[in-house]
């Protein structure tokens, strides 16, 4: 677990290195000088944190992979699109 710090009045948090090396974000084993993140409150207490590609696109959140997931996971487990039986 990261630990948030302050920094000018605003929370900071650290991204493991091992993370950032999977996602192929660092240069020669270091942080590059300028890399940009966007990150969107998702409700109390969730945050997400996206890095755009190399050309600068950030999809829409609604068509990232993990939010597609939970969002399918979620209408499934509340039956959506399960045909209810009508009465005769």
């Amino acid at each position: 677990m990261q630990k948030l710090q302050n920094h000018g009045g605003s929370g900071v948090v650290t991204l493991p290195r091992d993370d950032l090396e999977k996602d192929d974000l660092l240069e020669q084993g270091e942080l590059p000088d300028e890399q940009h993140l966007d990150v969107d409150r998702l409700g109390r207490r969730t945050y997400v944190v996206r890095i755009p590609e190399e050309g600068g696109d950030l999809p829409e959140l609604s068509q990232c992979e993990v939010v597609e997931r939970l969002a399918a996971k979620r209408a499934l487990d509340l039956g959506v699109g399960r045909g209810t039986p009508q009465a005769d």
